[in-house]
């Protein structure tokens, strides 16, 4: 039965997970005893564990119980109203009270259900027929049946119709609650409460009289039923009863993330309990990605010893980093500070870290060239690349693309000193940036590459040399057993060239494999699923934060992760820090307002006149 439950219950993306004996206890405790700490360790080291979890006393009244020094009241669904909304169940247990609601539910086999209908349908047919033959009698023979009668006459016709037709079962089902307070009074005003809220919903909850017992045993998730008021009711009614009105995400250890647009309570999200710990955020210009990315920036400083780093495309962080004590590189055209495309520590690669460096450089040659580069030349880039290393391995220095350009001009072949005129610009020329030893401290907890100065042309080449570096740090804090946080900025970018769009696929599985969070942020969702490859990772990505989207990205974006038309409305004309989370398998709206006025609301909002 578990299994078959865990199977249909996954077809509503609800997951099941079995309760063992600990939190069993732990349920009845927190009930029995609020307030109290559960340990574990002392229930099952007590003589009886009932004695653990037990009250000092519980004693039973008319319509209301004691249990120690609390006061509790059975109730009972007593009447339904004719149509039933899925807000009921959530306006009950919204109170914020100690309180227990159980669902009981008995299938009836679909044959005896219409046997049964069959037979009740006969009786009211029956009393209509009395009914009439009594008018005539008296020669009233222009009656008109009472409404009650006709009523029934209709409700019975319809529950067949839905029985025989509309595929619909027939259960018996009985809703009962029990609420506990610290006083009588409270009691009494919690009741009122309860029952105004029935009230509201056209339902008649009612106090067991004499059967408080009776009622908190059928109430308790201990599986026995006492309470003999069951209803009938189709599938269609028993489906308002279903509890899981709303997803919350509130995992231990995680951090904020907004409010739940529905249930308005605090999202709190670890990516350490996903499959994967790789990130999207997703949303037109103004939308608020940067903002949602620099927020989480400062939860993540704040909450947690992990480094950070971010590549910077707009000169967008280097404020909020430098005010937290961060350090930011300034990559451009002239700048003081460098970065050497050749550095590769140790552990760089899982298998030939030469060839993996290989593949980075035949990746940046391809940003050097429209035209590409040929399949000879590959082959020279790779030769002359590995012999430098080499050279300078025996000198305990990394080489840089200097040494790669000298080393090319070194070789017989013509293609070679192409290669060499093609990176002479970024080796000797005015953007040499990449081809010095690297100078800035790469070492600080947080750190921006601020690579604004770069010119849209130069962009993705200084992307591809970042992450290269990104990926360096990130091997060290692995072997060092320290986690990284990554955020890549304008990632849509790096797709336009094919091969730097496969180092970064690379690069993202690597991520994931030595203790990494990557955060890709982008604005153009349909490049970014033009894109195989970026496709690709988004689909396998446990963690997508989307935010007000175009109307051709929203539909991509519903037929690749599967998202429901009222889902994506979270997304449709939504104002700026609202959207939609996708977390693991569970879809939540959410709301984050951020106060303005503030000194991280200055440092973090991109808003003009701000």
């Amino acid at each position: 039965m578990g299994t078959e439950l865990t199977a249909n219950f996954a077809r509503l993306d609800a997951k099941l997970v079995p309760v063992n004996s600990a939190e069993k206890l732990r349920v009845l405790h927190d009930f029995f005893r609020p307030g109290e700490e559960f340990d574990t360790d002392g229930a099952f080291s007590s003589n009886d564990v009932r004695d653990y979890i037990a009250p000092e006393s519980l004693t039973f009244k008319r319509g209301h119980f004691c249990t120690g020094d609390r006061f509790g009241r059975a109730l009972f669904l007593k009447d339904y109203a004719a149509y039933l909304k899925d807000r009921f169940l959530a306006d009950l247990t919204d109170r914020g009270r100690n309180l227990v609601l159980s669902i009981d539910i008995i299938p009836v086999p679909t044959d005896e259900a219409v046997k049964e209908v069959e037979k009740r349908r006969l009786g009211i047919e029956t009393n209509i027929a009395n009914y009439q033959r009594k008018q005539n009698m008296a020669n009233n023979f222009s009656a008109v049946l009472p409404y009650e009668m006709e009523l029934q006459r209709q409700e019975s016709k319809e529950f067949q119709d839905d029985l025989m037709n509309r595929d619909q079962r027939m259960f018996f089902a009985n809703l009962t609650l029990v609420h506990t307070a610290d006083s009588l009074s409270e009691l009494e005003n919690d009741t009122e409460g309860i029952l105004t809220t029935g009230r509201k919903h056209t339902c008649q909850l009612a106090p067991l009289k004499w059967q408080q017992m009776d009622g908190l045993l059928t109430a308790l998730p201990i599986g026995v039923r006492y309470l003999t008021a069951l209803r009938t009711l189709t599938t269609e009614s028993l489906a308002v009863l279903m509890p899981f009105w709303v997803q919350e995400i509130q995992d231990s250890g995680g951090v904020y993330f907004g409010d739940n647009a529905i249930s308005r309570n605090l999202i709190l999200c670890n990516k350490a309990k996903l499959q994967n710990p790789n990130a999207f955020l997703l949303g037109i210009p103004g939308s608020g990605k940067s903002f949602s990315a620099k927020e989480l920036i400062v939860f993540l400083a704040l909450a947690t010893n992990d480094d950070i780093l971010v590549c910077d495309p707009e000169r967008e962080y280097a404020a909020l980093i430098e005010a937290m004590g961060g350090e930011v590189i300034k990559i451009a055209a002239g700048s003081k500070d460098h970065i050497n495309a050749l550095d590769m520590t140790e552990g760089y690669s899982d298998g030939d870290p030469i060839a993996e460096k290989s593949e980075f450089i035949l990746s940046l040659f391809e940003q050097l060239d429209d035209a590409g580069i040929t399949s000879k030349q590959r082959s020279l880039l790779d030769r002359s690349l590995g012999d430098v290393y080499t050279k300078f391995k025996r000198k305990k220095r990394h080489p840089t693309l200097k040494d790669l350009r000298v080393e090319l001009l070194a070789q017989p072949e013509p293609e070679a000193h192409e290669l060499a005129l093609s990176l002479e610009l970024f080796t000797n020329g005015s953007l040499d940036v990449f081809a010095h030893q690297t100078n800035v401290d790469t070492k600080n907890r947080m750190v921006v590459y601020d690579i604004f100065g770069l010119g849209k042309q130069l962009k993705a080449m200084g992307l591809l040399v970042v992450t290269d570096a990104i990926l360096n740090r990130v091997t060290e804090n692995w072997r060092q057993g320290k986690r990284t946080h990554i955020f890549l900025d304008e990632f849509h970018v790096v797709f336009e060239n094919e091969h730097s769009g496969e180092f970064f696929t690379s690069a993202w599985r690597r991520f994931r494999k030595r203790n990494a969070f990557p955060t890709a942020i982008t604005q153009n969702v349909e490049y970014l699923l033009d894109s195989v490859l970026a496709s690709t990772m988004l689909s396998n990505s446990e963690f997508i934060v989307m935010l007000n989207q175009a109307a051709s990205d929203r539909e991509k974006l519903a037929k690749l992760l599967n998202i429901s038309p009222e889902q994506m409305s979270y997304i449709t004309n939504a104002d700026p820090g609202s959207g939609l989370i996708r977390y693991g398998r569970a879809l939540v709206p959410f709301k984050n307002e951020f106060p303005g006025g503030t000194k991280l609301y200055q440092l973090m909002t991109t808003k003009p006149g701000e």
